[in-house]
């Protein structure tokens, strides 16, 4: 993005300051954990909102929660659901006002076995087939608008030593003949950068991470299930059918059905059986997947010229219904590499994460190009050693961990 738009995010962001200053009394938040009821252990990418709202939250790696809401929807209630558990529905009001130490206990659901004869005879790619042509039917086929929290992180051996954050907005045209279907602003953002990054990773990031962890099915079915590509894999049925939202879950196995094939992934596709709406993808490249995106000339962008071994890479992608569609929950990537140089070994780890917050209509044209987010690069650095949740306003985000927070200690001045 152009500096002189920078500028004007700035004082743009120091009027909303203002106006949030003025408004403040209109929201409420609740904050807490989410964890399992019977190990009490926390839950992880839970989704915390109003889902007859279209707002929300999710929880952090440690079941952690922030979720701020208008005052006005104290009587909706507030809705937490993850697959695998019975979701938890309580209205705004029945909590304590600004409550935050709210610990909500999530019951397990119990997987429902499916008979193994019938598993072996099963035809899954047929559940797959149906579940991608029905994506106009369950999938939004108008304009709108995504707003979410961004955040691309950076670990080097274990430790934070680049944390980039961000509320964008991405607007998305589902419509046929339409050029530029996704776009992506940034509303505001922020750049936290440790003076104990080596050097040995410069270059190692994604120019375009936003974008692709905003990108969603109503706008394009993945490449490699589209038309022929879905025979490139082999599917079948999980042996349990699972519960979200307490609606049944088809869960179906993918694997690529030779070595031969170019970027191969193995993963699961979850699919409501209720609508045939595909509700999260999950997968990792096989080994010889990674090894076809390190042969590309435009892996140096992500990598860098060190010498590199690429060990993971894992993306999993959830949607969440609102008014009979399914528009996307959160999507997150992760990319392990081995980088070594004068036979010292350094592990890089790259987290892409963005999560929905809120849905609004669009006309196709909210995002001007010239606004579109071309880099995470020039976000303001931090200097001061201080890791708050004032700079977001009333815009929901995901707690940072407490590992995160540790790199205010060494931040570059």
């Amino acid at each position: 993005m152009r500096l002189s738009c920078y500028t004007l995010l700035a004082v743009t962001f120091f009027l909303s300051l203002i106006s949030t200053s003025g408004h403040s009394q209109g929201y409420l938040l609740l904050s807490g954990k989410v964890i399992d009821k019977s190990t009490q252990t926390p839950i992880a990418h839970a989704y915390v909102g109003m889902m007859s709202k279209s707002t929300g939250t999710l929880t952090n790696e440690d079941g952690q929660f922030f979720y701020r809401f208008p005052r006005i929807a104290a009587d909706s209630a507030v809705v937490v659901a993850v697959i695998g558990y019975k979701p938890f529905q309580q209205k705004a009001s029945a909590f304590q006002l600004n409550q935050k130490d709210v610990v909500i206990e999530l019951e397990p659901a119990v997987p429902r076995i499916v008979d193994s004869s019938f598993i072996k005879t099963f035809e899954a790619r047929n559940l797959i087939s149906d579940a991608l042509g029905k994506i106009k039917k369950n999938n939004p086929q108008m304009p709108y608008v995504l707003n979410g929290f961004y955040r691309e992180s950076l670990q080097q051996n274990g430790e934070y030593v680049d944390i980039r954050e961000a509320v964008l907005q991405t607007e998305k045209d589902p419509r046929p003949k339409i050029l530029v279907p996704e776009k992506v602003k940034a509303l505001r953002g922020r750049h936290f950068l440790s003076d104990s990054r080596s050097k040995v990773m410069e270059g190692y990031s994604f120019p375009n991470g936003a974008t692709i962890v905003t990108h969603s099915i109503d706008v394009g079915i993945p490449e490699y299930l589209d038309g022929k590509n879905l025979y490139d894999y082999a599917y079948q049925l999980d042996d349990t059918i699972a519960y979200y939202l307490d609606k049944q879950v088809y869960r179906v196995f993918f694997r690529p059905v030779n070595a031969g094939i170019k970027a191969a992934r193995t993963g699961i596709i979850s699919i409501c059986a209720a609508d045939s709406a595909i509700i999260r993808i999950e997968y990792d490249f096989t080994a010889e997947g990674v090894k076809d995106v390190l042969k590309t000339g435009a892996s140096d962008k992500v990598f860098g010229k060190t010498k590199r071994d690429a060990k993971r890479v894992y993306t999993c992608i959830n949607y969440k219904p609102f008014m009979g569609k399914w528009y996307l929950q959160d999507y997150r990537m992760l990319l392990d590499t081995q980088f070594e140089q004068n036979k010292v070994q350094t592990l890089g780890s790259i987290k892409l994460q963005f999560v929905a917050t809120e849905i609004q209509k669009s006309n196709g044209m909210r995002i001007p190009e010239t606004d579109v987010l071309i880099d995470t690069e020039n976000f303001s650095p931090q200097v001061i050693p201080k890791y708050d949740e004032v700079v977001w306003g009333n815009f929901n985000f995901v707690i940072p961990s407490e590992a995160m927070r540790q790199i205010v200690n060494t931040l570059t001045k």
